[in-house]
């Protein structure tokens, strides 16, 4: 399959092209999105506008495309004649809701393993019941277009704001799928990238494009708010708690009176040059004081020293 190109202006897109883009079912609020402007779109048609509602074909994600400006449309007849015919037979409204219904419920199983089931919510599932036929009660009337716009307005708190709210988030499904467009061509053109086969959308994209339909917002990294995270509390030392103190001034100096008749910086100046002029004894070296003791003549004990046991100085044994 061959993407668009980004330059040319698209202004519609097929919802099976789409599915097939995303590789994901639409969301439930797509899905009352969809439903509601197609029925916008019958409404439209069957107040005489051209094309007729008599040439709409529904059959398949393939026939229903959502456009630029947030609206819908279908697929339609070349033979206007044998549609008519058709139509008559099988209640023009009627059927057309079915199918509707039909591709409606087929996008949001699309991808879903056959042997799951998607819940829905009671309200949807509700009014794809009416729209399929569904409901056990035979002699319930048939589904109309009021019907369908009454659901669709009640699944809202501001049922007024229905044909706004829907007509944004058919807008916004359009351009989450040019986005996705625009960004598989830049990477397939990119330099970077180089690859023997055409680059596939449709497996490395799920998670993004899930994300973006439950009302995810891409952001410039300008527009993000700024969080300013604590610093963790660390263990300091002493010298480092001491240092900060110092260099946020957190300390109080407290006054000292001197006593000395000397002015500081005087007294400061006169304790060096006491230091400078103090001469230390004269150390004999070790070895001259060996020298001396050898050249000295022996001295030899006496009697009387020898039995007081004193020894005379300067003699050896």
């Amino acid at each position: 399959m061959e993407y668009p190109q980004c330059e040319q202006r698209i202004t519609e897109v097929s919802l099976a092209e789409i599915l097939r883009c995303f590789d994901h079912p639409i969301s439930e609020e797509q899905a009352w999105a969809i439903c509601f402007q197609c029925c916008r779109k019958m409404k439209q048609l069957a107040q005489g506008l051209c094309p007729s509602l008599h040439s709409v074909f529904i059959k398949g994600p393939g026939s229903i495309f959502i456009h630029a400006d947030g609206t819908a449309s279908f697929k339609l007849f070349h033979n206007s004649r044998q549609c008519f015919v058709l139509h008559c037979l099988l209640g023009l409204y009627l059927q057309l809701l079915e199918y509707l219904g039909v591709v409606i419920y087929e996008a949001l199983d699309w991808g879903i393993d056959s042997q799951a089931e998607r819940e829905l919510s009671e309200p949807l599932e509700r009014l794809l019941s009416l729209m399929l036929k569904l409901d056990d009660e035979a002699m319930k009337p048939a589904v109309t277009l009021q019907d369908v716009f009454k659901a669709c307005e009640e699944h809202l708190s501001w049922p007024s704001e229905a044909t706004s709210h829907y007509e944004i988030t058919c807008r916004n499904l359009f351009t989450e799928y040019m986005e996705l467009q625009k960004t598989v061509a830049i990477i397939q053109t990119s330099k970077e990238v180089h690859l023997g086969s055409p680059l596939s959308c449709y497996s490395p994209w799920p998670s993004l494009i899930h994300e973006l339909q439950n009302g995810v917002r891409l952001r410039k990294v300008t527009e993000r708010p700024q969080r300013h995270v604590p610093p963790k509390e660390v263990m300091r030392s002493p010298y480092e708690l001491l240092l900060d103190d110092i260099q946020h001034k957190r300390y109080t100096l407290r006054k000292v009176m001197v006593s000395s008749v000397y002015p500081l910086a005087l007294s400061g100046a006169m304790l060096c040059l006491q230091v400078l002029e103090r001469k230390l004894k004269e150390c004999v070296p070790w070895n001259e004081q060996l020298m001396a003791e050898i050249k000295q003549p022996k001295k030899f004990w006496s009697t009387a020293a020898r039995e007081n046991g004193s020894r005379p100085k300067g003699t050896c044994y």
